[in-house]
């Protein structure tokens, strides 16, 4: 039980912690394959020992947006994205090295400044066996990081008036979803997003997951085992099978697949080539081989399928998003741009955005947004929009300041051998994250 909140809530305060000092503390990433416990009441301090007692809960009003939104974010010019620059090959040494000291594959990043993208970074391969090199097009299954995007393409459905923030999530499932410890209290969309729904990642979700054939949506949201012990709305618990959830939500309510959804309503219009699926994208040939323990190759990414049930789509939405670095930071600069993309583009409404930027709730350090967790207090005092992601041999991290509208992303594919962990490897994304982000001065 107690296990289960530490695992899951101490990677995002190791990671703060680590950009800020880069020390020798060994975090536990947030993964989309977390191991699970019996669910029970979330409770950990998070720097420290376990404490005995139920946490007390520190966080604004829901609905109170924060006053980064007040922030103004200098004007965007629509520079095509292709004429965005390599880092200057002379600033190089110091990635270069890192990627060297910590076995690295092959590692992809982008940076983006003043709410623009304006450099990327490629080190080694893509695939050994052939010699492929990572270049900014190569796209990697990118993890948690996927959720993000997730809840871009539920926010875009919210805006045409497909699914609720607010409203029972049962109406559009078909199914009464209730927790079998508060079967009073209603789960909503905005407490799936921002991981207040007390939904945990239960052993049947993580059985299910793995195999060849995944369970129902409906036989996972009615075992306990998939249950936390609080009441949804009380506090933040990381769960995948939460935004799991977000996904199967959107097939209902449209009709249409996650697959057609991600596409007609975020890709597409960014001349995005990304996929949640291997074999979706336009150009598989792009696609990185993830090392390291638990690895998958392309044979094995492509294998992936969605399922051709509407609603069943709970296996891929949390983890599984396939993009390069630079394409997801152009996504994900919505949250400083008032919902325009890096290039310019209008994808979100500025009230969406403030919807998603609103904290939901704050446990400890850890602050919960839709998409991201916000940290305050970590470059020189600086309050970031942080999420980490890793499975399958892979590791990323993107943090993004919403008040200068500066930030970077990292793709790492692992790294053969014994380096190959998460005191090794993963902490090659929070050293590049340093050593890429942008000039302030």
């Amino acid at each position: 039980m107690l296990i289960r909140r530490i695992l899951v809530f101490i990677p995002l305060v190791l990671f703060a912690f680590l950009l800020v000092a880069c020390s020798q503390t060994q975090p536990q990433t947030p993964t989309d394959t977390q191991a699970a416990t019996p669910a029970s009441v979330p409770d950990v301090s998070l720097l420290s020992e376990p404490q005995e007692s139920a946490p007390t809960l520190t966080t604004e009003p829901i609905g109170t947006v924060p006053a980064m939104l007040e922030t103004n974010i200098p004007t965007l010019t629509s520079e095509p994205i292709a004429t965005v620059p390599a880092v200057n090959m002379a600033d190089t040494a110091a990635p270069d090295s890192i990627c060297s000291t910590y076995g690295a594959v092959g590692v992809q990043a982008a940076v983006l400044q003043n709410g623009r993208l304006t450099a990327t970074y490629e080190y080694g391969l893509a695939d050994s066996s052939t010699g492929q090199t990572v270049t900014a097009d190569t796209c990697y299954r990118v993890a948690s990081l996927s959720k993000l995007v997730t809840d871009i393409v539920y926010m875009r459905l919210y805006e045409e008036g497909y699914v609720s923030l607010y409203g029972d999530i049962s109406e559009p499932l078909g199914f009464t979803v209730r927790s079998p410890y508060y079967p009073d209290t209603v789960i909503t969309a905005a407490m799936l997003m921002s991981h207040t729904a007390a939904i945990a990642d239960g052993a049947s979700f993580l059985q299910s997951r793995n195999a060849a054939s995944s369970e129902p949506l409906e036989n996972l949201l009615l075992s306990a085992d998939n249950f936390y012990e609080y009441e949804p709305g009380s506090t933040n618990a990381y769960s995948n099978l939460s935004v799991a959830v977000i996904g199967c939500i959107c097939e209902k309510a449209t009709g249409k697949s996650f697959a057609q959804l991600s596409k007609e309503y975020v890709f597409d219009p960014l001349g995005i080539d990304a996929a949640y699926t291997a074999s979706g994208l336009q150009d598989t040939s792009r696609l990185g081989v993830l090392y390291g323990s638990g690895g998958m190759s392309k044979e094995e990414q492509f294998a992936v399928a969605h399922s051709e049930q509407l609603g069943q789509t709970h296996h891929l939405v949390q983890g599984n998003l396939t993009i390069s670095a630079k394409d997801f930071l152009r996504i994900a600069a919505v949250l400083c741009n008032n919902g325009k993309t890096a290039d310019g583009v209008q994808l979100l409404t500025a009230e969406s955005v403030a919807e998603m930027l609103v904290i939901r709730s704050q446990y400890g350090e850890d602050k919960a947004g839709f998409g991201f967790w916000q940290q305050d207090g970590i470059f020189d005092g600086k309050t970031m929009l942080v999420h980490t992601g890793s499975n399958f041999g892979m590791y990323a991290a993107f943090a993004m300041d919403p008040t200068t509208g500066n930030g970077v992303a990292v793709l790492t594919s692992g790294a053969d051998g014994s380096r190959d962990s998460t005191t090794q490897i993963y902490r090659i994304c929070l050293e590049l994250i340093r050593s890429l982000w942008p000039n302030e001065n």
